[in-house]
């Protein structure tokens, strides 16, 4: 062999050797090389009626639950059609999936959402991420009537929102929420995915104007606020952690407290009665992307809670370890009280309605 062909070779050598490198990474990364086993001490059912349940709000005051629906199947398909606000009454045996979206916006596509409650006067607001057909998101505001029935107030738009994933609701108007990705192009999103950038960011509106709070994240996705307003957390899914900020109730702003590692791709957050974080995830996110384009295909599933320490730690319980057999990417797991859970998910046509043993 002269040596061009030894050149070639070599070259052809290192070529697979660093694309060889790069397929471990991304498969490390994403947590495909743990073994997955069912596990958790629970009794679950399915509740119907419910197609890509993706976040869900719970009112404890009326033991009632606010979901997330839409068919991200269809949309993907080209066939959209308008999601909706489902309501369910805990109280109900068993529960029901009621409508509650009035007919406006005619676009209707919620993604994350959050229930804030008036501490003086008792009122409510549903704060709904809303994709619209034209490619371009915004933030609707839902007023709460008595019998959980929702009336639109408006909407909030504006550039900061570049790729709205979730949204937490901190006063009648005001509302900080995560952009997922920070690139406008398909193949910037895909860098940001795989390469895991971090160039996702979290906004917050004023009530007036958005600022951007945080940036550098890697696939900003779930967000909540303490009781006490005074922490806020976000979930980086590609990341694999939580993070958490100490909040400025007056200014919004935020500082950064740290990152507490979790063994799955999180998705939302819910915040307990306790003040735990119950926060559901893609434990395979390679799992979740092949079952994104084919539901023949589980995605393990997994709940955690999350417990606040003194010192600010947040020491990790897990509630549920699932195949994908009973619920393929788990997207939500909300406390509804007394050992009792709601996990909802980015495409099943079902919720599980939980209880710990």
């Amino acid at each position: 062999m002269n040596k061009w062909g030894r050149r070639l070779v070599i070259s052809g050598a290192i070529f697979f050797a660093v694309c060889a490198g790069a397929v471990a990474y991304v498969y490390v990364k994403a947590g495909q090389f743990r073994g997955i086993e069912n596990a958790g001490q629970v009794t679950c059912r399915a509740i119907g009626g419910v197609v890509g349940a993706e976040d869900i709000a719970i009112d404890p005051a009326h033991k009632r639950a606010f979901v997330s629906v839409d068919d991200r199947r269809a949309t993907m398909a080209g066939r959209a059609v308008r999601g909706r606000i489902a309501l369910l009454d805990l109280t109900a045996e068993p529960p029901v999936a009621v409508e509650v979206s009035p007919a406006q916006p005619e676009t209707l596509h919620p993604h994350g959402i959050s229930l804030w409650t008036d501490p003086a006067s008792g009122e409510q607001t549903l704060f709904v991420v809303n994709h619209l057909d034209s490619g371009i998101s915004r933030v609707e505001l839902f007023t709460v009537g008595a019998d959980g029935k929702l009336a639109h107030k408006g909407g909030i738009i504006g550039a900061e929102l570049l790729s709205p994933n979730d949204i937490v609701g901190v006063g009648p108007n005001r509302f900080y929420a995560t952009n997922d990705h920070g690139s406008t192009t398909g193949l910037g999103r895909l860098a940001e995915d795989y390469l895991q950038l971090p160039r996702a960011d979290i906004v917050y509106f004023d009530g007036t104007r958005f600022r951007r709070v945080a940036e550098g994240l890697q696939y900003a996705n779930g967000i909540n606020v303490s009781a006490d307003g005074k922490r806020l957390y976000a979930t980086e899914t590609t990341g694999f952690d939580v993070v958490a900020y100490a909040r400025d109730p007056d200014s919004g702003g935020l500082s950064l407290l740290g990152r507490t590692s979790l063994p799955n791709g999180p998705d939302n957050i819910d915040m307990g009665a306790d003040g735990s974080l119950w926060i559901a995830g893609h434990p395979h996110l390679l799992d979740f992307v092949e079952h994104a384009g084919d539901p023949a295909k589980p995605s393990p599933s997994e709940v955690l809670r999350l417990i606040p320490a003194a010192d600010g730690t947040l020491a990790i319980e897990t509630v549920l370890t699932d195949k994908g057999e009973m619920l393929s990417g788990s997207s939500v797991a909300a406390d509804a009280g007394g050992g009792r859970f709601l996990v909802g998910s980015v495409f099943e046509e079902k919720i599980l309605d939980c209880r710990r043993r």
